[in-house]
């Protein structure tokens, strides 16, 4: 079914709104999976990503959502010099040259500024070879693209990967999001997190935030950039295009300029 689904093409991206909380600006937004079948179902990404891997699918799924990506981000108009849109990769397609060099060749088809994609890489699995991880991101970074450590904190590596190699951006994860006002052990850890993402100059950004009082109580401590159903669900970007239009236009449409 999957195989089928890559040839024609089902897998599409969904987007969901990063904001800053002190400003309501949209500054950029995380690119999240789905499959739309040919008969109007949609299948969400826990249902098939697990087997996608181990059948090394996920590849072509990922240069599928590449193209859409590029093709999509690069026909919007007006952006914030500053947008970005970012893609999920595995920690062993950051080892391969070969990927950035698609990547790369990618966003120069569609005339893309390169700082328009970013990176994130998940710690579900492994690394198994850093010093070529290093290499490739590296290359990423010389050619205007962030990396980004998502759901840190929650699986292989933990913070020594941002030791050894080139993130810029640390995603904290809805785990410990959720603990916030409660009197869960994981709270701590929150703020420890926190804490290393000031002390090493990271750009922190609050995933799964989805009350006011979250909002607040991250900007108290320092963490602006903030994605979650408090400001918006994942979308297809045609409902992407009508949110960031409102977020310029500043108008009652803007959930996040209402928040603001």
């Amino acid at each position: 079914m999957i195989e089928i689904g890559i040839r024609k093409k089902e897998f599409i991206p969904y987007y969901q709104p990063i904001i800053n909380s002190l400003s309501g600006e949209i500054i950029g937004c995380e690119t999240l999976l789905r499959w739309h079948k040919s008969n109007g179902d949609i299948i969400p990404p826990n249902a098939f990503i697990d087997i996608a891997e181990k059948n090394k699918q996920i590849y072509e799924i990922t240069d599928l959502l590449i193209d859409q990506v590029t093709a999509d981000i690069s026909s919007l108009k007006g952006l914030d010099d500053q947008f970005y849109a970012s893609i999920n990769v595995l920690p062993r397609q950051l080892e391969n040259q070969t990927f950035a060099t698609k990547l790369l060749q990618k966003l120069s088809e569609h005339e893309m500024p390169n700082h328009r994609l970013a990176i994130e890489v998940t710690e579900s699995t492994p690394f198994t070879d850093l010093k070529s991880a290093k290499r490739v991101m590296q290359r990423l970074i010389d050619n205007d693209i962030s990396i980004k450590l998502d759901d840190a904190g929650t699986g292989f590596g933990g913070f020594s990967y941002l030791q050894q190699l080139p993130f810029n951006t640390l995603k904290i994860d809805k785990m410990f999001i959720d603990t916030i006002g409660t009197c869960d052990v994981k709270a701590n850890i929150l703020n420890a997190i926190i804490t290393f993402g000031k002390k090493a100059k990271l750009t922190m950004i609050a995933e799964g935030v989805e009350t006011l009082d979250q909002v607040e109580y991250l900007r108290e401590q320092g963490v602006y950039l903030i994605q979650g159903f408090v400001y918006a669900k994942p979308m297809p970007f045609d409902e992407l295009k009508i949110f960031i239009n409102a977020c310029k236009s500043n108008d009652d449409n803007c959930l996040a300029c209402r928040l603001d």
